[in-house]
């Protein structure tokens, strides 16, 4: 993620085409998975919070990015720098997706 949505977020333009509700999706796909697997987490619950009230507050098709909004308004501040992309590239091959299970569930 560093390498990526930071630099957009760095450049201010944020757009990734990934919106708020869908991280919020996937995000809760992820929790529910390690729930059933009896998983105790302790960063992915509070990234679920942290993107409902994103989504709350900004609106469900807000882009992903604009999270960082909550820091910046906390702070007062713009989080912007010089010599970044607008848009990220991605020059890697396709791949083939991964099945993700959870033993004991399958």
């Amino acid at each position: 993620m560093h390498e990526t949505e930071s630099q957009v977020i760095l450049n201010g333009s944020r757009d990734i085409s990934f919106t708020m509700d869908l991280v919020c999706k996937d995000i809760g796909l992820f929790n529910e998975v390690a729930n059933c697997g009896n998983l105790k987490l302790e960063l992915a619950p509070i990234m679920e919070q942290i993107f409902n009230q994103g989504r709350e507050r900004y609106g469900p098709r807000e882009l992903s990015p604009n999270i960082i909004k909550r820091l910046e308004e906390a702070a007062g501040i713009d989080i912007l720098a010089p010599g970044f992309p607008a848009e990220m590239t991605d020059d890697e091959p396709e791949e083939q997706g991964y099945e993700v299970r959870v033993k004991g569930l399958e």
